[in-house]
């Protein structure tokens, strides 16, 4: 039997003032977006085989375009294992009937809980609030605490003759809307729109970037937090989307309709103005590791010892099932050879592209360099060990001799992974440039050290540990987490490439050197699956550090609100139909318009995850407003002087000297969302582009008052792109070559 499931699981929009042009939000990692018509339908080649990319931000009067979030069903069925996209006129099954779709009706529920939720206060709350943690707008009390909610209610689209509508204050006529009042300087009117192209894909478009106070008088308004300013409302949002397949039965010679097996989910986030520069940890990264750790994703990289030559099968939907293997003993598949080019390289490659949108960087990157001068050279770091036949025979002996070590000790790996012998027989020229970099990261459990420097058994080499970003808890000494570390399957991968267990796809001849090219490192090729499809769009969102975040934070990395992989668990009340796809058959049509009445309750203030997550409870733990965090999210200092406490307090002795050696370090938070500097595009003759390295921001300071003019200036911002007007063989050397690779185009 046939099922089907609605891709990306987690889908990204992105806000923009612009009242009419949007575009769609890229489905490959550090891709452009994609040109579209006004229905959403996708610009394409001259030969119509290549979607068109996005070459301009704004609108002709300066306004950010908006990014849509596009949706699309998959079937899977024995000749699709893996998914295939449902196209018009397809035959599909389901309750009872078989026949011909003919249209897709989709229902999307948006809301805004920020103004409701608890105030964040770092990692204070991410394994639950402790009774008395404070709300934002506490002076709000009661029944009129359900008015800070933003709740447009649900819309219905479908492919035919309902193909667009809003999230605004009217309900759609059927709904009782709660919105703020008139807020200052911007109001918020509309959460954003939906609508389908003619392919019957659905295009979820968020708000404008409105944020406004309700507060009144003088001083008003104004912002005096980085996340928790009460009387604020912006226009970010989330919710479920739900898709009803309706086809023409030629058993009845009549319409049926059936349901995709589960709701998607829409994050709307602030636009990004760096989109082809990807973060050190994406959330797919974030995600991936998780599932893989917890819902038994593939129990062949990661599961019980002594299961690897036969991977268990585990049902991630099943939470007994789930329960019983994480009782185990797990622990990753040491015979596991991560490929250099897929893997590996993609990692190792985004540090030196963070030197074009930060001057900390820019002046002198050399241990960052992809060149041969510098510590990440490909050609250098992608070489693998040879080792010779004796080297195998040796190392299937170990492993013969110890069953209980069988898995982790695999042929021709055991040798590779020390340091070559001494009387070479093991041609490994490179095994101190892959281990220096892996020596040089932080593990886990080390989120709190800078470096280790004249400790008896650890690193050698007396430099900061990498990656030297801000972590989810710079900020306080409550649960701290100073600096941001790589994710537990990253750091196994990078152990493995470490110890000489890759594979180059080169040397294997699988890629072909004269159409690959390592400074193009990610894939463009649209994702042809569903689950490539998840994967492909969140490469492009944050995936730390969560404090609070960008699109989303640290609840994201919570088990328990997912129902599988890539699939948010829904409360069902607020995510499907309220009529169920057999009444719709039984009554031969499903209805334009949602039987919103069976609503008898407001959208809950509180989370139950047991039952799913309602409309908002995705972007309530962000910063409100979103510009407040946004600007001020730059540079941090980070006090360096002991590990786990960072407050000295030598006025009580007055001790000089303790004052004097207190060391602090000026720590990047996420450069690729929110750039320092950047070469800023001056003009253009003969084809050739003069640049000025500039503050990215220019005229927003990092306050309080910067944080206010944000609200006003977020859309002025330059975006930053991969230079247009460079030679595109320059582009394709390390770091750029002799070109400026990315620079800053359309500021307002």
């Amino acid at each position: 039997m046939a099922t089907y499931r609605i891709h990306p699981g987690i889908g990204i929009a992105r806000l923009g003032n612009s009242d009419s042009e949007f575009y769609i939000a890229p489905e490959t990692p550090a891709g452009l977006p994609q040109e579209c018509d006004a229905e959403g339908n996708p610009r394409l080649s001259p030969d119509g085989t290549t979607p068109v990319q996005v070459s301009s931000f704004k609108d002709a009067e300066g306004r950010v375009k908006r990014q849509a979030a596009r949706f699309q069903v998959f079937v899977y069925d024995d000749d699709n294992p893996e998914g295939r996209p449902l196209k018009f006129g397809d035959r599909i099954e389901g309750g009872g009937n078989r026949g011909t779709l003919v249209d897709i009706q989709w229902r999307v529920y948006l809301a805004n809980k920020k103004a409701s939720w608890y105030q964040f206060d770092a990692l204070t709350g991410e394994h639950g609030y402790e009774d008395g943690h404070p709300r934002r707008n506490p002076s709000i009390t009661g029944a009129a605490r359900d008015r800070l909610i933003i709740d447009p209610g649900p819309r219905i689209v479908n492919s035919t003759t309902s193909r667009r509508a809003s999230f605004d204050r009217s309900g759609n006529g059927q709904y009782a809307t709660t919105f703020p009042p008139p807020l200052e300087p911007y109001s918020i009117d509309t959460l954003g729109d939906i609508l389908t192209d003619e392919s019957g894909r659905l295009l979820v478009l968020g708000g404008h970037g409105r944020s406004g106070t309700e507060n009144t008088g003088p001083g008003e308004p104004h912002i005096d937090t980085y996340a928790n300013t009460d009387g604020w409302y912006d226009d970010t949002s989330d919710g479920p989307v739900m898709a009803r397949l309706a086809m023409y039965s030629d058993q009845v010679n009549q319409v049926r309709f059936i349901d995709v097996a589960y709701p998607a989910w829409v994050i709307v986030g602030y636009p990004r103005f760096v989109p082809q520069i990807l973060d050190i940890i994406t959330m797919d990264e974030v995600l991936h590791d998780m599932f893989l750790r917890e819902f038994a994703l593939d129990t062949a990289l990661y599961g019980k010892l002594g299961t690897f030559r036969d991977p268990e099968r585990v049902d991630a939907s099943d939470p007994a099932a789930l329960r019983h293997w994480q009782a185990g003993r797990l622990t990753w598949n040491k015979a596991f050879k991560p490929w250099f080019y897929r893997d590996i390289w993609p990692i190792l490659f985004r540090p030196d592209e963070f030197r074009f949108l930060s001057d900390i960087l820019e002046q002198s990157n050399f241990p960052h360099d992809q060149e041969k001068r510098g510590t990440f050279d490909p050609y250098k770091l992608g070489k693998t060990p040879r080792p010779p036949a004796e080297t195998v025979r040796e190392a299937a002996a170990i492993v013969a001799q110890s069953p209980y070590q069988g898995e982790a000790l695999t042929e021709a790996h055991a040798p590779v992974a020390r340091r070559p012998a001494e009387d070479g027989r093991i041609h490994d020229e490179f095994w101190a440039a892959r281990n220096f970099l892996f020596d040089l990261l932080r593990r886990s459990g080390e989120q709190n050290q800078f470096r280790y420097d004249d400790k008896v058994g650890s690193r050698l080499h007396n430099l900061p540990l990498m990656p030297l970003l801000c972590g989810d808890n710079p900020i306080t000494n409550y649960v701290p987490s100073k600096f941001l570390r790589l994710t537990d399957y990253q750091l196994f991968i990078l152990r493995q490439w470490a110890d000489g267990r890759f594979i180059n796809e080169i040397e294997e001849g699988w890629l072909d050197p004269k159409t690959y090219s390592p400074f193009l490192p990610y894939p463009s090729t649209p994702p042809a699956t569903g689950r490539e499809l998840d994967r492909g769009v969140l490469m492009n969102v944050l995936g730390g550090a969560f404090c609070p975040g960008g699109e989303a934070g640290w609840v994201m990395r919570n088990p328990s609100i997912y129902l599988e992989p890539y699939r948010i668990k829904a409360d069902r009340t607020r995510s499907d139909f309220l009529q169920s796809a057999a009444q719709a058959s039984y009554l031969k049509s499903s209805p334009a318009q949602d039987y919103t009445f069976s609503i008898d309750s407001p959208l809950s203030q509180d989370n139950d995850f047991s039952t799913g997550l309602q409309p908002g409870d995705l972007t309530k733990y962000m910063a409100l407003p979103w510009q407040s965090d946004f600007n001020e999210c730059s540079t941090q200092p980070i006090n360096i002087t002991y590990t786990d406490w960072n407050v000295l307090s030598a006025q009580s002795d007055n001790d000089r000297r303790l004052k004097d050696d207190e060391a602090v370090w000026t720590t990047l938070w996420w450069p690729a969302h929110r750039p320092l500097q950047s070469f800023e595009l001056v003009s253009v003759a003969n084809g050739q582009a003069e640049t000025n390295w500039t503050v990215w921001s220019r005229g927003i300071p990092q306050t309080y008052a910067g944080d206010l003019k944000m609200v006003s200036d977020w859309w002025k911002l330059g975006f930053i792109v991969r230079n247009p007007y460079a030679d595109p063989a320059e582009l394709l050397k390390p770091g750029g070559g002799d070109a400026v690779k990315y620079i800053s185009i359309e500021r307002s």
